[in-house]
């Protein structure tokens, strides 16, 4: 449901997700990692976050919805 917290397992699905889908290109997982650093830490906000995720995912829709676990309420990417 829309507006839930953050369910741990959930967000530990989907890194694990994220690391397997790029086990040949460690540098995209590291700059995944990277890009959650800055979204935690404020560093970036919430669109802008959307934006590096769809352009560092190009091309994996599942990847890029399954990013919506980490958006606070209000936000959603939807498939294209």
């Amino acid at each position: 449901p829309a507006g839930r917290a953050l369910n741990v397992n959930d967000a530990l699905k989907y890194l694990e997700q994220v690391r397997i889908e790029f086990a040949e290109q460690t540098e995209i997982y590291a700059r995944f990692l990277d890009i959650m650093k800055d979204f935690k830490s404020h560093a970036i906000n919430t669109p802008g976050v959307i934006d590096r995720v769809i352009n560092l995912f190009a091309g994996r829709a599942p990847l890029i919805t399954g990013f919506n676990t980490f958006l606070p309420p209000g936000y959603r990417i939807e498939p294209m």
